[in-house]
């Protein structure tokens, strides 16, 4: 198909490329901005450990919210976060204070992806709660996570070298002080 419009301008001054409309950071960028009610990656957190339980759903997370409560109320440990709750005993609050979304998405292999990544996240800083199974270690979010961490640290510490190459070459003298100069 390229080929046959670029050989429609061959004898013109125009030239034809091709560029790819379906790249890596469109789809990792892709938000639902517009929905009020969103469906994705979301995070409950307990309100006595302060652990986080990281879930998916295509629903509202609104409606994901309540039937994690009902299951906890009705004694039924079906989710890792009811479990977690029901088993330790522990305090759950209201959807305002405890649950976040995280990633907006839509079904599919993405949001399974996006979830495994927040899991293994929140498990290698030791705050998924342990009721939440994850799967295999995938050595491309350790990446992420690693270059991430990288990059801030790198950058905090380029910027104290920074203040330190500027206090050797131009120490302050000892007779000034805060702006004004000393008698």
């Amino acid at each position: 198909m390229i080929r046959r419009i670029t050989n429609l301008f061959k004898d013109t001054n125009i030239h034809i490329a091709f560029r790819a409309t379906n790249t890596i950071l469109q789809q990792l960028s892709r938000e639902n901005a517009h929905n009020t009610n969103p469906s994705g990656i979301h995070k409950l957190q307990c309100n006595t450990c302060n652990k986080a339980y990281i879930g998916q759903s295509d629903r509202s997370i609104n409606t994901r919210y309540k039937e994690h409560i009902r299951y906890i109320r009705s004694n039924n440990p079906q989710s890792a976060y009811a479990m977690h709750i029901l088993q330790n005993r522990h305090e759950y609050g209201p959807a305002i204070e405890t649950l976040q979304l995280l990633k907006a998405c839509t079904k599919g292999t993405r949001m399974s992806c996006w979830e495994n990544m927040y899991m293994q996240t929140f498990h290698n800083h030791g705050t998924l709660i342990t009721e939440e199974e994850i799967g295999d270690p995938n050595s491309l979010y350790n990446i992420i996570n690693e270059s991430t961490f990288i990059t801030d640290n790198t950058r905090s510490d380029t910027r104290s070298q920074h203040k330190e190459e500027q206090a050797t070459r131009n120490p302050t003298p000892s007779h000034v002080q805060y702006g004004k100069k000393l008698p």
